[in-house]
């Protein structure tokens, strides 16, 4: 992993066409721009991981019918913050 420091106002470019400039620094949180062509995702990481959830998620549903349904509607009431530990173990039996 490349480190690197970087004040208010400053950017980084990542393979000529993708411009990380931070714009705001606070005690707690960085403020970051990005600019990047349209056919670039740009997504934060905790919502790669919640889709990745959704998505073993729904495979119960096909993968169990009805019992699958049953299954998720059961986990998701137990574990509301345990889901994704909860999911990831049911997605793989």
């Amino acid at each position: 992993m490349l480190v690197l420091r970087r004040r208010a106002g400053e950017a980084i470019v990542l393979g000529g066409d993708i411009e990380i400039e931070v714009m705001e620094i606070s005690r707690t949180r960085v403020k970051l721009g990005v600019r990047a062509p349209r056919d670039v995702s740009v997504t934060r990481k905790e919502v790669v991981a919640l889709a990745a959830e959704n998505r073993k998620a729904s495979d119960l549903l096909p993968n169990r019918g009805p019992q699958g349904v049953g299954e998720l509607l059961r986990l998701l009431r137990n574990n509301p913050g345990e889901k994704s530990k909860t999911l990831a173990h049911a997605a793989d039996k």
